[in-house]
């Protein structure tokens, strides 16, 4: 049996772990499709077999993504409402615009792409038509 003191140790330094926040993401039908963790500033991807597809690290209202190499493949900027987002080579690719708890995406010609709700139970995502595409949790 462990002694009090290394118990104590033990929780003390579970405790100080930076805490880890985990999304399921699901298809239309309701399967689990890939998930994320996020500790700190740091999400990394996952499929539904737990393979890594790669992470996101922001930095203030910046966000750099990669791929499961560790390949830089684009970022997004975020001002007020609004988030941007560029290619590896610098190239506008489309926005979202989010406005209370509905968030509409845009492609880079401007045309309308999807949209997305958000609410205590998770986020529900939605194809151009308004057909449910899946959800997160």
């Amino acid at each position: 049996m462990m002694n009090h003191r290394l118990s104590v140790l033990l929780l003390l330094a579970i405790s100080l772990l930076p805490s880890v926040a985990a999304d399921i993401f699901y298809g239309p039908g309701g399967s689990h499709v890939a998930r994320s963790e996020t500790s700190g500033s740091t999400t990394r991807y996952y499929d539904r077999s737990g393979s890594y597809l790669g992470k996101a690290e922001r930095n203030g209202n910046n966000t750099r993504y990669y791929d499961k190499s560790g390949s830089y493949v684009g970022q997004s900027t975020t001002s007020g409402s609004t988030t941007r987002y560029y290619n590896r080579s610098g190239s506008y690719e489309g926005q979202a615009t989010t406005s209370g708890s509905n968030t509409r995406y845009y492609n880079r010609s401007g045309s309308f792409e999807g949209s997305s709700t958000h609410s205590s139970s998770g986020t529900r995502y939605y194809d151009k038509n308004g057909s449910y595409r899946g959800s997160k949790r």
